[in-house]
């Protein structure tokens, strides 16, 4: 038996039922029920001991599931909280919706149990990591150094998440075919020299700048991105509406190099651009793989490692980072 406490919120009971029914059975007793999105905020505006897990019908009356999610990841409680839609909607507007909104899975009807399960466990221990960096972040100051290695999470930066729900989110668009999808990296290195160089929070800033930019350049391409940690950003998008490698690489070069979008105050530098090669899923990849993300961001590797960087030009003055007070 699992102390996972959850929420489910579907305004139809049966399917309430049949989730009661898998989730006791694979040892889930903590459950409870609201019929829409209104009863399911009184609900958690009431409970003493915050919920560790939501899961979300999209179809609801009054307040979709969606909005739902939206206004749960405005309460402090639950600004990392696992949610999961469970929804019989497969089309791609509802997906990227359900994930801008910060839904972290997506798992549509009529659902596989094992599924379903797996799910579940695997936000099981999402929360269990997040509470895990939440008392170490609490035991050390504020100003504790990441590791260059260590991912950090982009907010307020549309389309950023972390990489589990990136790959969440590529998941559901592959198992349903949403649209023609590729991944590839971008690598900057100077983050290196940034991290050695910069206070932690300074060097934050300068990530989430970065993210901005990239975010921009990709506007139209119904990208989602996640800040990997070593410099590097993972990017999976439509393939049908990214600009060529060349117009891609220029422009992302041209903007970051620019001091009205990212600069660091306790490092000077200019900054450059490795992009990887493109990788789409092959044509029997099931959804469940996800191995053309994998391999996108080995290939990334492989050409920071030896491939040829153009250079922008530097930086000297400070200017507003995105998120400045």
């Amino acid at each position: 038996m699992t102390s996972m406490k959850l929420l489910v919120v579907d305004d139809d009971p049966m399917i309430r039922e049949l989730l009661k029914e898998i989730l006791v059975a694979h040892g889930y007793q903590d459950i409870t029920y609201a019929e829409d999105g209104e009863h399911a905020l009184k609900i958690i505006s009431r409970e003493a001991t915050p919920f560790d897990c939501f899961m979300f019908d999209i179809q609801m009356p009054n307040m979709d599931g969606i909005e739902l999610c939206r206004r749960t990841r405005l309460l402090a409680h639950y600004i990392e909280t696992p949610v999961i839609m469970i929804t019989a909607m497969n089309e791609r507007d509802y997906i990227d919706r359900a994930f801008n909104a910060g839904a972290t899975d997506y798992v549509t009807k009529p659902f596989d149990v094992t599924e379903l399960i797996s799910r579940v466990r695997l936000a099981d221990r999402l929360q269990s990591e997040t509470r895990l960096r939440q008392d170490v972040l609490a035991a050390n100051t504020a100003q504790s150094k990441l590791r260059y290695s260590d991912p950090v999470i982009v907010k307020d930066v549309n389309g950023f998440v972390s990489q589990t729900v990136l790959e969440n989110f590529t998941k559901t668009s592959l198992q349903n075919r949403t649209f023609p999808m590729t991944a590839f990296g971008i690598k900057v290195r100077e983050l290196e020299v940034i991290h050695a160089g910069a206070r932690p929070d300074e060097y934050k800033y300068v990530i989430a700048d970065i993210a901005q930019v990239v975010a921009e350049t990709l506007v139209g391409t119904q990208a989602f991105m996640a800040y990997i940690g070593n410099g590097r950003f993972i990017c999976v998008c439509d393939r049908s509406r990214l600009l060529s490698e060349d117009e891609l690489q220029s422009e992302l070069l041209g903007v970051i190099n620019d001091d009205e979008y990212v600069w660091c105050e306790d490092v000077e530098t200019s900054f450059s651009v490795v992009l990887g090669p493109r990788v789409s899923p092959g044509l029997l990849e099931r959804g469940e793989e996800i191995k053309f993300v994998a391999r996108a961001i080995e290939d990334l590797d492989v050409v920071a490692a030896g491939g040829e960087v153009r250079q922008g030009k530097s930086i000297g003055k400070k200017i507003m980072s995105v998120f400045a007070a």
